[in-house]
């Protein structure tokens, strides 16, 4: 993706480009049912107008799941409108799927997305101090003592509650049938 300093006059295409098939794939399956295919089209032109406007407030390295999160909150919310409005549609099932050539699995990726919200979900229900402590050291790659640091604990006290944390995480995503390995 174009670097913020070094963005030539088409990065929003180049942007749209890369992540068009990802974004449409989410989108799609969310309206699955309850809309038109220009109602997936236009919920996808949304989609990219808010990640655009908020390019640079976004980190490069958060910038995927940025768009995922961005790209399934933009499809609830059109679901939520379309049966407020009670519009009369031609289901989704009906609308033949556009050939959407790419290099990687778009249902893979939705998959694992689905998977990442459950997880992210199931770490956020784990309370304060175990979520932080997770999401610092697994998604952040920070050290215990630097979470020991930001939480004014000691490494040892981190080390303990992150192997707690995890094995209660474990037994909760094995319970809704996760592998959790």
């Amino acid at each position: 993706m174009p670097e913020r300093e070094a963005r030539g006059p088409n990065w929003q295409r180049a942007l749209f480009d890369e992540y068009y098939h990802y974004v449409y794939a989410i989108v799609y399956r969310a309206l699955l049912g309850r809309g038109t295919a220009e109602d997936v089209e236009e919920c996808v032109a949304d989609v990219f107008a808010q990640i655009i406007l908020r390019y640079d407030t976004i980190s490069p390295e958060s910038l995927r799941a940025y768009i995922g999160t961005t790209a399934r909150h933009k499809a609830i919310n059109a679901g939520k409108a379309l049966a407020v409005r009670d519009k009369h549609t031609v289901p989704l099932e009906e609308t033949p799927l556009p050939d959407l050539p790419s290099p990687e699995d778009v249902e893979a990726h939705a998959e694992k997305a689905d998977t990442a919200a459950i997880l992210l979900r199931e770490i956020l229900a784990l309370g304060e101090p175990d979520a932080t402590i997770l999401i610092q050291k697994y998604y952040y790659d920070c050290t215990s003592q630097e979470i020991a640091d930001h939480l004014q604990m000691t490494p040892t006290a981190v080390r303990t509650r992150c192997r707690r944390a995890l094995a209660r995480l474990r037994s909760k995503l094995t319970a809704l049938g996760i592998d959790a390995t």
